[in-house]
């Protein structure tokens, strides 16, 4: 379904179509051009608002039902929805100028402090794609903006995403707002850190109005399709979209908290001693580290996650072909691309600051060594050895500590914008997923660059084009991952590194603003392991 060679194979075949198979085929091969072609023919015959609302919206189900059992990838879907879009704005000058009563809309938003827009904006196209109203209201959005967009546009539905813990949170909090004003339409919720459970427990009894969970943009239009029929009759509105809660969930044992009164902590004997190049903060200028960062980046991970270029239903050989023919070509077009403009300027900063540990608490000093500069607090593990991040720096003599700041820079998120917009939707979801993937290279790269002026880089190689990104010595924790799951202390690394000088901001539950951005608490200590709190 990836490729046009089957329709180029088999022209005499395809000319036995139909007009309708023909444009549904088209748009499944998501043949942008072709599709255009015929479609514009087939409009003499059967007019162009039934080609847009029966033929190619049939089509999209059709693709919905592929995606949703593992038959198609994200970026076809993508692909299918550009061709799409570009044959709807081809035909819409022949279409009747009748104005709808009204359109089912959907008010839909990324929830207060939350600057993650890709999964939102997936949403949009899915759904505009199928024949519904979307009023995209951006990132980091207020209950009361959702309210004001409600009311104001007459919509039928609200949708709130978001992707971490703290965004489901918001959602939470906008129920029972929401509830509060009277307001019982209905909402739909989605994101990476939801799951069917918290719905059902946290959501459902702090409103009024049916809710549905959904896992991803086509469970939104099964959603959205039900809302239509239903016709503002609410009451017995089916909001179950088939999501199986998972089990372990539900079996999971809680987690043990450490109580200091009955556990004591394994701690360490640190007898390290680092002597950095230089105290404080400086700007990582190397001359190559564009081209470094190509070199750092995980293909395996860019491809398979951030692209969607997963293994499937495919055999293994279809998958290599499907790799070699259409993931390699594409990542080395955007690298030359990237390489090339100044779309990708990446901002690389860290640092070397003196501190000392107290407990669960590292201190963080200027480099007189006179005044605690930052302070920042780790959780302790439940289970033994009860361990915490300050664990690994001397608690009775000065120990250094390093910070790192790494981002794609700021033009990329614009350049994003501007791609979805003009409906290049496959481009979009591509360059965004390697724009956060940059990022993380760049972040390997400063940790590589610490432990060579640290001396501890000896066994893979004192030189930044010598990869190695696992099994060396220390470990870089990042604020929001398990061993530190608290934002906060995004606040914290800011102070001592200064990304707000270069243009990056921190949204008010301290997400970093451009998001393909990442700090880092690098330790150098060679015991030090990641863990789960």
């Amino acid at each position: 379904f990836s490729s046009v060679e089957v329709l180029e194979q088999s022209d005499e075949e395809f000319e036995r179509l139909s007009e309708e198979e023909k444009i549904k085929k088209l748009i499944m091969d998501g043949n942008k051009e072709k599709l255009i072609e015929i479609a514009l023919k087939a409009k003499g015959n059967v007019g162009a608002e039934v080609i847009v609302n029966e033929w190619l919206i049939d089509g999209m189900k059709v693709i919905g039902e592929l995606f949703g059992n593992g038959q198609m990838q994200l970026p076809f879907v993508l692909q299918s929805a550009e061709a799409m879009k570009a044959c709807v704005d081809a035909l819409n000058p022949f279409l009747p100028k009748i104005e709808k009563e009204s359109e089912t809309t959907l008010i839909l938003g990324t929830v207060k402090g939350d600057v993650h827009d890709v999964g939102k904006n997936l949403v949009d196209i899915i759904l505009s794609n199928n024949g519904f109203k979307v009023i995209n209201l951006g990132i980091k959005v207020e209950a009361i903006d959702f309210i004001k967009a409600y009311k104001e546009h007459k919509a039928d539905a609200i949708g709130m995403s978001g992707l971490l813990v703290k965004s489901t949170n918001e959602m939470k909090n906008n129920l029972i707002y929401f509830k509060e004003l009277g307001v019982d339409v209905p909402i739909l919720l989605g994101g990476a850190a939801l799951n069917k459970a918290f719905v059902d427990e946290y959501c459902r009894p702090n409103y009024d109005g049916p809710i549905f969970y959904c896992k991803d943009a086509f469970d939104g239009v099964v959603a959205m399709q039900r809302i239509e029929k239903a016709n503002g009759n609410y009451s017995n509105l089916d909001t179950n979209l088939g999501a199986v809660e998972d089990k372990k969930i539900k079996k999971a044992k809680k987690k043990a908290k450490f109580d200091p009164t009955i556990h004591k902590p394994e701690l360490l004997d640190n007898k390290h001693n680092f002597n950095p190049p230089f105290c404080g903060r400086k700007v990582f200028n190397h001359p190559r580290l564009k081209e470094l960062a190509f070199n750092w980046i995980n293909k395996n991970l860019l491809f398979k996650q951030r692209w969607g270029y997963s293994k499937g239903k495919m055999d293994k050989d279809e998958y290599n072909k499907l790799i070699e023919e259409k993931v390699k070509p594409l990542f080395n077009e955007l690298k030359s691309f990237f390489l090339n403009s100044d779309i990708f300027e990446p901002i690389a900063l860290y640092g070397y600051f003196p501190c000392k540990a107290d407990d669960n608490i590292l201190k963080v000093y200027d480099c007189e060594k006179k005044q605690v500069i930052a302070k920042f607090t780790f959780p302790r593990q439940g289970k033994p050895p009860h361990r915490a991040i300050s664990d690994y720096f001397k608690s009775d003599e000065f120990d250094w500590v390093a910070f790192t700041f790494a981002s794609s820079g700021l033009n990329l998120s614009p350049y994003e914008e501007k791609l979805y917009k003009s409906g290049k939707f496959s481009d979009y979801y591509a360059v965004h997923g390697l724009g956060v993937e940059l990022a993380e290279a760049i972040a390997e790269i400063l940790h590589k660059q610490i432990r060579i002026e640290l001396a501890i880089a000896k066994d893979e190689g004192e030189s930044l084009f010598e990869v190695k990104m696992s099994q060396y010595q220390g470990c870089r924790y990042s604020p929001g991952y398990p061993a530190c799951p608290d934002l906060s202390l995004n606040k914290e690394i800011f102070k001592l590194l200064k990304p707000q000088d270069f243009g990056i901001k921190l949204s008010e539950t301290y997400q970093i603003h451009p998001e393909q951005s990442t700090v880092a608490i690098v330790v150098p200590n060679k015991e030090a392991k990641y863990f789960n709190i």
